[in-house]
């Protein structure tokens, strides 16, 4: 297919690659034969002019008259033969000009300079011939120049018929090509009749009227559904093209791929739909500052909250329309935020709004810079927290009665404790002396008792027996409430030492053979010793107790990892052991998991152990096996650390 070509440019400002070449021999682009006898012509005339002066200017010489006269008329047929030459010689010319400018005008120019070069035949082909180079040369450099902006342009050129049809399309361009299609798909069409073409916004209708009026039109978008392919988009402009009489032939034009820019847009589009969508159902509002940091923008829900104080605020500081809306500390920490030109999150403050009441505003921010990173001001959102205020001030409230009625019913209880204390003391204390009476009255008869019966002696064995029973709850019950009462004065206690002397405190009792104690040296912790006597001396007695009919009795207290960085201290026996799933019944008062027949004992112990454990902020576990022995892990919490208080509750102890 063709490529057209335009109309040579006079315009001098962009020279040629190409020299323009030299004009044949001849003056002034004359050829030679026209030249020879233009110069025979002037020489005549000046013959004639120089023979007439002088026969004008010597009158003396009558003979020599007649000779001028034969002179002057061969000279005058001379001018006139020549004269009718170089008339011929240009008529001539003329003619064949003229049809060399028909031939180029159906663009047939190349061949016929090719046939005219070099051809002596015709009269003034010289000059033709020289004319024939310079429009040759003119007319390859605007080809060239034309292809190679077609080709390195992002359109293409086509043309239509008064049909409104396709009728030549540019096939040199790769954005064509990527549209999936090839020229031949285009001829003979319409743009409403090429198959891949999706109609344009407003429908075909409305371009084919356009064209119909022969009106231009420009950027009209044309989506290409490109088979197997994604679409890519082009953007068609055309005028009306018209000839010589002004009679319309069909439309030129030019197409051009949109793809990236089309994409790009939708894109943009797409995200401020997204944002305007989340604008009008956000929470927030959107604002702007300048470099002064004086509010210039609002959004639209910032002025349906503030009404009039929305324009009111444009133009002026946060601090200067809410002087009182917080602290002057706070105040002064987000004015130094916003000089340093620092992101701020979730600064709060009160507004007023006059009749409608205050309200209560979150603002965030970021700054802004513009292209050369000078500062140029703040924008962020602001948030109606309003309601949330409102809740917090209403659950204050209720945390503030909260806390006075648990203040109110946690001194009832501590009250309530204190007189069960006391009560359990002096009842201990009470109770202590009439056992005492009844027991030593028990041992005075058996001294005495050689007039007592047999069945006699062993009902006063039985009350002694039963009084001592008594004497040992009773001193249980008053070391559980001194557990508690005992202040807590925490100091560096060496536990291996400790543990030691209470060994050596502990009563003998009858066992099968000698306990292998074995206690890791250099223990030691922060607590209160007089309390971690009585830990040890429970623990320490309880394996001694149920190891005594074991043949090789073995207890050993040492150190065992850290948890969470507390140390954890461990006493284990092999002795007679207990049923696992038992082992936090343990620590409950006055519950044993083994008969008094089998081991002496009130059950009182492990919950004074466990009381003083929980009251150094640490905890205390057992582990077991019938038969193999008891295992006791505890901690004692560091002195920094707050105690955790006393708990009764077994589910919130670790599980052993």
């Amino acid at each position: 297919m063709s490529v057209p070509i335009p109309p040579a440019s006079s315009d001098s400002r962009h020279p040629s690659s190409h020299s323009v070449p030299e004009a044949a021999p001849g003056w002034f682009g004359i050829d030679r034969s026209s030249a020879r006898i233009a110069l025979a012509v002037a020489a005549t005339v000046v013959l004639l002019v120089a023979v007439a002066s002088v026969g004008l200017w010597v009158d003396d010489a009558q003979h020599l008259r007649p000779m001028l006269l034969g002179v002057l008329l061969a000279l005058g047929a001379a001018a006139l033969r020549w004269l009718w030459q170089l008339t011929r010689h240009a008529r001539d010319a003329t003619g064949s000009l003229l049809r060399f400018a028909q031939q180029v005008a159906r663009n047939d120019g190349a061949s016929v300079i090719d046939g005219r070069r070099g051809d002596s035949s015709t009269p003034g082909v010289s000059m033709l011939d020289d004319m024939a180079q310079g429009v040759e040369h003119a007319l390859s450099e605007r080809e060239r120049r034309w292809k190679a902006r077609a080709r390195l342009s992002a359109d293409w050129y086509w043309e239509t018929g008064r049909d409104l049809r396709f009728s030549w399309v540019s096939d040199d361009l790769k954005s064509h090509m990527k549209l999936g299609l090839q020229p031949e798909d285009l001829l003979g069409r319409r743009h409403d009749e090429v198959e891949h073409y999706a109609p344009p916004e407003g429908g075909w209708n409305e371009l084919n009227e356009r064209m119909a009026r022969r009106r231009s039109f420009r950027e009209v978008r044309i989506e290409v559904r490109r088979p197997g392919r994604s679409s890519v988009w082009i953007a068609m402009s055309a005028k009306a093209r018209r000839d010589a009489e002004g009679r319309f032939i069909g439309y030129e034009g030019v197409g051009r791929d949109i793809t990236e820019q089309h994409l790009a847009f939708k894109r943009l589009h797409d995200s401020e739909r997204r944002y305007a969508m989340i604008a009008d159902l956000s929470a927030d509002w959107y604002w702007e500052t300048d470099a002064q940091h004086r509010i210039t923008v609002l959004g639209p829900l910032a002025q349906d909250l503030l009404g009039d104080a929305a324009t009111q605020s444009v133009g002026r500081r946060r601090r200067e329309l809410n002087p009182d809306g917080t602290t002057e500390e706070a105040w002064a920490r987000h004015e130094a935020d916003l000089d340093a030109h620092r992101p701020f999150r979730g600064f709060e403050y009160l507004m007023r709004r006059g009749p409608r009441g205050p309200l209560w505003v979150s603002a965030s921010g970021m700054p802004r810079f513009d292209a050369k990173g000078l500062f140029i001001g703040y924008h962020g959102v602001g948030r109606d927290i309003t309601l949330r205020k409102r809740a917090e001030r209403v659950l204050l409230l209720r945390n503030a009665q909260l806390e006075r009625l648990v203040a109110e019913r946690t001194a009832e209880l501590e009250q309530s404790n204190r007189d069960l204390e006391a009560f359990s003391r002096q009842l201990a204390h009470e109770l202590r002396t009439p056992i005492g009476h009844v027991l030593a009255f028990a041992e005075l008869l058996q001294m005495r008792g050689e007039h007592l019966s047999e069945d006699e002696h062993s009902w006063v064995a039985m009350q002694a027996q039963a009084a001592r029973a008594m004497q040992a709850t009773v001193t249980a019950l008053l070391e559980l409430a001194h557990s508690s009462a005992t202040a807590l004065e925490r100091e560096a206690v060496d536990l291996s030492a400790l543990a030691l002397a209470m060994i050596r405190e502990l009563p003998s009792i009858d066992r099968r053979a000698a306990v292998e104690w074995h206690v890791e040296p250099g223990l030691s912790a922060h607590c209160s010793a007089p309390l971690l006597r009585v830990v040890l001396a429970n623990l320490l007695s309880n394996a001694a107790k149920f190891t005594r009919d074991v043949a090789a009795p073995c207890v050993a207290l040492r150190r065992l990892d850290s948890e969470g960085g507390v140390p954890v201290f461990c006493v284990e026996d092999n002795g007679a052991g207990f049923d696992a799933g038992r082992a936090q019944r343990l620590f409950q008062p006055f519950v044993r998991l083994h008969t008094s027949d089998q081991y002496a004992g009130t059950g009182v112990g492990l919950s004074i152990v466990r009381r003083i454990v929980e009251r150094h902020g640490g905890f205390i576990r057992a582990g077991a096996t019938p038969g193999v022995g008891a295992r006791f892990e505890f901690t004692l919490a560091p002195a920094a650390a707050p105690n955790a208080g006393e708990t009764t509750d077994d589910a919130a102890l670790p599980p052993a």
